[in-house]
């Protein structure tokens, strides 16, 4: 290995990369991977440390059965809870005209861990902003929050707030695309 004094001076740009190790979530049987860091990384876990961000899509097929088949968003992690920092859903509709995914009778769209009771921390989507499954361009919604109490070992999931599923018109397609900002806390 060459000597690193032999390597010139630069002034660090944000696209830049530094190479290290990705340590896998506790209680998973993942290995450690070495992988390149951007700087601009780097520098949002000095800003904000422990905070992350998953990206989920939710499916067509997992959009028909959404209140009675809820859908994972992040793993269960013993000894931890999540603390739901914010999500943003993009509805992507590539359906035709008349094609349709009637959300009245769901309630609407909620993420929780616990439960959805008026107590517990849970993200919800208003009818208006979950997938129509017809032509339609990109749409984005930014939620925030509800302060609640939260299960240790608990993932986060979304479903319906009446656990029913959306009333389908001809052949919808669609699929939700989630960015979930968190932190994972481990609870003593």
């Amino acid at each position: 290995m060459a000597n690193t004094r032999s390597y010139p001076s630069a002034t660090a740009k944000s696209n830049d990369l530094i190479l290290g190790t990705s340590m896998p979530l506790p209680n998973t049987n993942d290995d450690p991977r070495t992988v390149n860091f951007s700087i601009s990384q780097v520098n949002g876990l000095a800003n904000s440390p422990d905070i992350a961000t998953a990206v989920v899509t939710v499916t067509n097929t997992q959009l028909a059965t959404l209140g009675t088949v809820p859908v994972a968003i992040l793993p269960t992690v013993t000894g931890y809870i999540y603390e739901i920092l914010g999500i943003t859903t993009t509805s992507l509709n590539t359906g035709g005209a008349g094609n349709t995914y009637n959300w009245a009778a769901t309630g609407g769209g909620v993420f929780y861990g616990q439960g959805f009771a008026s107590t517990q921390h849970r993200v919800e989507i208003p009818l208006a902003n979950l997938p129509s499954g017809a032509v339609s361009v990109a749409e984005s919604y930014i939620a925030t929050p509800i302060a609640g109490t939260f299960r240790s070992g608990a993932g986060i999931t979304l479903t319906t707030t009446l656990s029913a599923n959306p009333v389908v018109t001809l052949t919808p397609v669609a699929q939700f695309v989630v960015n979930v900002t968190y932190r994972l806390i481990q609870v003593v």
